[in-house]
Order: C-alpha cells, then sequence, then structure tokens
C-alpha cells in the first residue's frame, strides 16, 4: 500500500509543472525528490500513471525492467519512472538481488510468517508401532507433559502474587 494516494500523486505532479518542487514539497510536507520523482512520472505516463497494476511485480517485468536500464544506460530514477513503479528504491533492491544471487532471487517470495509444524497426531497403533517410535512418542509426550506442568505451576504463581497484592 502506497503511503500517499494516487489522486494526491497526480495533482502534484500537475502543480510541479507550473511551480518549482521545493515549494511545492514544502506547502505539503513531502519531499522534492519525491515531488521531481511523480513529475518526471506523469510526464512520461499522463493520466495513467500511478496504477501499479502489477503487485507483485512478476520476474520476468523485474528482469525487463533491469536489462532496459542496462542496455539504455538510463539511471534508478528514470528507469523507475519509465516502468511507473513507486520508487527507485525498488529497483535498486531488485538490481541488488539480481547481481548477488541472480536470476532466481527476481522471483516473487512469499510473505508473512511460515506455517508452525505441528505434530501429527496420526499416530499408527501401539501394536504396529517399533521399539524405536515408542521410545521417541513416549519422550515427546513426557516433553509435552512437562511444558504443561510448568505452565500450570507459573499460572499458579501469577494468581497467588494478585492476591498477595490486594
Amino acid at each position: 500500500m502506497s503511503k500517499y494516494h494516487r489522486a494526491f500523486k497526480l495533482y502534484l505532479a500537475k502543480l510541479s509543472q507550473h511551480q518549482s518542487s521545493r515549494m511545492i514539497a514544502r506547502q505539503f510536507g513531502v519531499d522534492s525528490r519525491q515531488v521531481r520523482y511523480w513529475s518526471q512520472v506523469y510526464r512520461i505516463h499522463g493520466e495513467s500513471s500511478f496504477l501499479h497494476k502489477q503487485m507483485p511485480y512478476p520476474q520476468s517485468f523485474k528482469l525487463k525492467a533491469l536489462k532496459t536500464m542496462h542496455m539504455n544506460e538510463w539511471s534508478l530514477t528514470y528507469t523507475s519512472a519509465y516502468f511507473d513503479l513507486s520508487s527507485s528504491g525498488i529497483l535498486f533492491q531488485w538490481q541488488k538481488l539480481y547481481a548477488c544471487e541472480g536470476i532466481s532471487r527476481l522471483k516473487p517470495q512469499k510473505k508473512g510468517r511460515p506455517r508452525m509444524a505441528t505434530h501429527s497426531s496420526k499416530t499408527k497403533p501401539a501394536e504396529q508401532m517399533t521399539e524405536k517410535e515408542l521410545r521417541e512418542e513416549l519422550e515427546y509426550l513426557r516433553a509435552e507433559n512437562a511444558v504443561l506442568k510448568k505452565l500450570k505451576a507459573l499460572a499458579q504463581a501469577k494468581q497467588e502474587q494478585a492476591k498477595k497484592k490486594r
């Protein structure tokens, strides 16, 4: 999600055609470089600026942007404006990842925390288990039991402290 709304960016980009980016930046509390960047994007794309249709950006798009920048010897800022990216920082990150780890690192990564692995409750009947599996299950159940006892003891200690404070 962008910090600034699309309509606000378009408004400031149109204003910068007639006023300096520093004046606009002071007036609206935005960085002047950001205003210049939005103005450049607006000059290239016009009213269809700041749409960002491809989120997250596919690997092919990232590679195309990097190759175009390299072939035409464009700056990060101009290339970002040409491809209507939200900032040139995104392109810089892609460039860094591509240089260090290659094309495979440009593939969009899953966001968020990984799912927690749960202990399988689908165990075989005891008659079908080997001695080693039985010992592992016994060890697991003892550890689980110890954790639950400790949790119960901590909860009781907390209740006793609360009673003493009253």
